[in-house]
């Protein structure tokens, strides 16, 4: 008897709960600077990923809706990390 897996929606959710996890102590470690931002902005863009996927459905949609998404995505990420970087000169 195989065992049953997981659903895809609970295994994005406990991915989803880990990231958040990482950044908050991340976070509560106190540590700054350049590469710790882009950490974070990679931990956004990966989990805006992972929502639009598999909880707004756009795994299974044409590609364009999925490129208007990401592109979404990475507009506003681009932005927070240019917001920091050209406010901290």
């Amino acid at each position: 008897m195989k065992a049953k897996s997981l659903p895809n929606a609970f295994v994005v959710w406990l991915v989803l709960v880990a990231m958040t996890v990482g950044t908050w102590i991340l976070g509560e470690t106190g540590l700054g600077g350049p590469l710790v931002i882009a950490v974070l902005l990679l931990s956004i863009s990966i989990k805006g990923q992972l929502v639009a996927d598999a909880f707004m459905g756009m795994r299974n949609v044409s590609t364009m809706w999925r490129f208007v998404v990401s592109g979404w995505l990475l507009f506003v990420v681009g932005f927070i990390g240019l917001a920091y970087w050209t406010g901290t000169s």
